[in-house]
Parts: C-alpha cells; sequence; structure tokens
C-alpha cells in the first residue's frame, strides 16, 4: 500500500512541471494598442468589460470559460458561485476565478490586457470590471 501511495505521490510531482505551461508572448502590436487604449479610461473600461464578456458565460447556475489566450487556450466550466478577483499592476488587468490570484497558478487567470495600470486608473476601472463580473456570476 505503500508503495502505492509513494507512487501515485512520484507520478503528480512529475506531471507538475507539465500542467504549469508558460503564458504565451504577448503580441507587441496588441500590447501598443491597450497602452493607446488605456489613455481613455471610458474607452478602455467598455472594451475590456466586452473583452470579459467574449470569454465568460453563464449558463444554469456554471460559468463556462472559454480562455483564448493562445497556448493555454481552452474551455472551463465551474460554479457561478466561485471566488474571483481582479488584479491590476504593471503586467495589466487580469481577472482571476477560483481561489489564488494573477500570482500564481492556481484558478482560472484570464488577461484582459497586458498594458500596465497604475493603482490610480485601477481604482476606477477594475470596479467596473468587477460590476461586470458580478452581472455574469447572477446570470445577468
Amino acid at each position: 500500500m505503500k508503495a502505492r501511495a509513494s507512487l501515485a505521490i512520484a507520478l503528480c510531482v512529475a506531471a507538475l512541471p507539465a500542467m504549469a505551461e508558460p503564458k504565451p508572448p504577448v503580441d507587441p502590436g496588441l500590447a501598443a494598442s491597450d497602452k493607446t487604449l488605456m489613455q481613455d479610461e471610458g474607452k478602455a473600461t467598455t472594451e475590456l468589460k466586452r473583452r470579459l464578456r467574449d470569454q465568460v458565460r453563464y449558463r444554469n447556475g456554471l460559468l463556462v470559460i472559454q480562455d483564448r489566450s493562445g497556448a493555454s487556450a481552452g474551455v472551463t466550466v465551474m460554479p457561478a458561485t466561485v471566488v474571483w478577483g481582479i488584479d491590476c499592476s504593471d503586467n495589466g488587468l487580469a481577472v482571476t476565478f477560483g481561489t489564488g490570484s494573477g500570482d500564481t497558478d492556481n484558478g482560472l487567470v484570464l488577461q484582459l490586457t497586458s498594458a500596465a495600470i497604475s493603482d490610480d486608473k485601477c481604482t476606477r476601472i477594475a470596479p467596473a470590471v468587477g460590476d461586470e463580473v458580478l452581472a455574469l456570476t447572477k446570470g445577468n
């Protein structure tokens, strides 16, 4: 029995590097246009909410999340009651569904923009994106 448990643990540890796929490189053209977009907070907020809705749908109490970020693209389904959060930084704005944050590999991270967002600008844009996430989790 101990041999089986040891083998299972060894297999899980060996699989960890395969599960942690590297993020695809940021498209320089998109990064430049996003940097310009972030100059107009109204347009930026509208576009980030559109990008969110383009990747997240509500269906019968579930969130169907279609990550379109390149190499890690895929579909994840989770309860609409899942914990979520929004992170802003020099790396952009991201929404994390599940436990963890944009700084960890826990949860599902949707990077809505890779353009740097100051703390000041984040305090105005992130709550609007958060309202959109909240509306999605309620089926609106």
